[in-house]
């Protein structure tokens, strides 16, 4: 008979109605390095062990768990909804075993989040963060990549697009403008040349740095900010490409030239005057930024203490900028 904590009643339950225990581990460990060699690794013991426990649990539950490759295992479309609850049920017994045998609780928030973004908007606010718990350690881990949750060294992930995808869990943290900007030496040799920042078609002979960037979303408002200001799709002359906005904005600034910017990137060289944006109101992108974790993985409270955090200075950002972003 089992006690629910929550309701208060008891339960009825068959024990043996469960796989064994450390067939489920073997389990989840191949579930989550897709690989029968780095699950023995993982759990310590040889690999013919560990692919005795998965011939052990699919004979239990009667269907193939994983499909065998010559170099790797995938799970099945059944196995990997098998391994998302038995993934958070055994996360769920760890943590009780941890809270009972008095372990200490974890500090440290791991997370996975664009260069540009890290260095330009989260890393200077993260100091009011450690202002207000000293204790935790935050690891920033900076790649263009989405990251494999799989590895189990990331705890979420900030990420830049729609919020579709698939098998995480996506809550939107604040939307995101794009607009042309310079600086300030650029547009004065543009009106020398153009008359005023209200003729637009000068932006089709000058020369544009092109943050490029990993997402597909913001690309295509370059052609979008053209398009709705009057001038033909493709008629911007690109200097440069980049994939890191944080590169490309410094570039604009020392070879004073054009660019298509993001306000979150670029407001701090907005509000010191080192850039403008003259040529018209910002645009709200389809795009947004967008905290991730996996649906199968139980948000540590450490972790939900930080997304808590980070969602307010979201939330302070879109209000300071309503005004910039949303203009009367």
């Amino acid at each position: 008979m089992l006690f629910d904590l929550v309701s208060g009643t008891a339960h009825e339950y068959n024990m043996k109605k469960l796989p064994p225990l450390n067939a489920l581990r073997s389990f989840c460990a191949v579930g989550q390095y897709k690989s029968i060699a780095g699950a023995a690794a993982e759990l310590g013991v040889s690999a013919s062990a560990v692919s005795q426990q998965i011939k052990t649990l699919e004979g239990w539950i009667g269907l193939p768990l994983f499909k065998r490759g010559k170099s790797s295992v995938e799970l099945t479309a059944k196995g990997a909804t098998y391994y998302a609850k038995v993934w958070q049920s055994l996360s769920i017994i760890g943590e009780a075993t941890n809270e009972l045998r008095g372990a200490e609780v974890a500090t440290n928030v791991s997370i996975s989040v664009l260069p540009s973004f890290a260095s330009l908007w989260l890393i200077p606010r993260l100091y009011g963060f450690k202002a207000l718990y000293p204790d935790v350690d935050i690891s920033i881990i900076t790649t263009n990549e989405l990251v494999d949750f799989s590895a189990g060294d990331v705890d979420i992930g900030i990420r830049y697009g729609k919020g579709n995808y698939p098998n995480l869990t996506s809550r939107k943290l604040m939307s995101e403008a794009v607009n042309v900007v310079c600086t300030p030496a650029a547009l004065e040799k543009y009106k020398q040349d153009y008359g005023s920042a209200e003729n637009l078609k000068g932006l089709a002979e000058v020369n544009f740095l092109d943050d490029a960037g990993p997402n597909a979303e913001f690309k295509k408002n370059v052609g979008d900010w053209v398009y709705q200001n009057g001038l033909d799709r493709n008629s911007l002359n690109f200097a440069f490409r980049f994939t890191d906005s944080h590169i490309a904005i410094e570039n604009l600034v020392a070879q004073n030239m054009f660019m298509l910017a993001r306000l979150s990137l670029i407001e701090n060289r907005l509000l010191s005057g080192a850039v403008v944006a003259p040529f018209g109101p910002w645009n709200t992108e389809s795009a947004a930024y967008y905290v991730v974790y996996p649906d199968y993985m139980p948000m540590r409270p450490i972790t939900k203490l930080f997304v808590k955090w980070l969602a307010k200075e979201c939330a302070l950002w879109e209000k300071e900028t309503y005004s910039v972003r949303m203009p009367a």
